[in-house]
């Protein structure tokens, strides 16, 4: 069992757990059904191999035992009208992007990952460590064999190589737009080199 996890469930699910108690009082058949219901949560979480894809730690818990709920009630087949009135409570709202909200984060990560691209190749490999991949400034020296100046000295340099792209270019064109002037841009930084 992952210690990370164990330590997410005691800090997100414990403070919790008699709110949901609570809620599963509804929709269970008793209290037996309802420790059952918990303990199974507990199991399924504590199973995860990662809970970084969490986002709002209540809506999952109750999601996660609600789920439980629902397969508990189809292996029972027979299930009383008012707990299924009941488990409409269970439902929380989805607090997940949108559709449309993913596509553009998606287009505005290809934009930024075009711009990085055409930094100067020294440039790029030292911010591409620092700033995508989360390496330390020894870290980075160490993995591209230079010194913890030049990777101070690149990172800046990309950083404003990057500012000046973005305030010639603006954020808000459409991404073919952004493409075609990207490329101008990235030409020019070239020649300064």
């Amino acid at each position: 069992m992952d210690d990370d996890i164990v330590e997410w469930v005691t800090s997100n699910f414990l403070p919790f757990e008699a709110e949901l108690r609570k809620m599963l009082r509804r929709v269970c058949s008793g209290p037996a059904e309802v420790d059952d219901v918990i303990q199974e949560t507990y199991y399924k979480i504590l199973q995860l191999p990662s809970l970084d894809h969490v986002r709002e730690a209540k809506g999952f818990l109750v999601r996660t035992a609600r789920n439980i709920v629902i397969d508990r009630m189809r292996r029972d087949a027979i299930v009383s009208i008012e707990s299924m009135a009941n488990l409409e409570e269970l439902d929380i709202a989805d607090l997940a992007p949108s559709p449309e909200r993913v596509a553009l984060a998606r287009a505005e990560l290809r934009w930024v990952i075009g711009l990085i691209a055409n930094l100067p190749e020294r440039c790029k490999e030292v911010f591409t460590a620092r700033r995508i991949y989360g390496l330390s400034q020894m870290e980075t020296a160490e993995t591209l064999r230079i010194t913890e100046g030049i990777v101070e000295k690149e990172t800046m340099r990309g950083m404003q190589l990057i500012s000046d792209m973005i305030a010639r270019v603006g954020v808000h064109d459409t991404p073919k737009t952004r493409a075609a002037r990207s490329k101008t841009v990235a030409r020019k930084s070239h020649v300064n080199d």
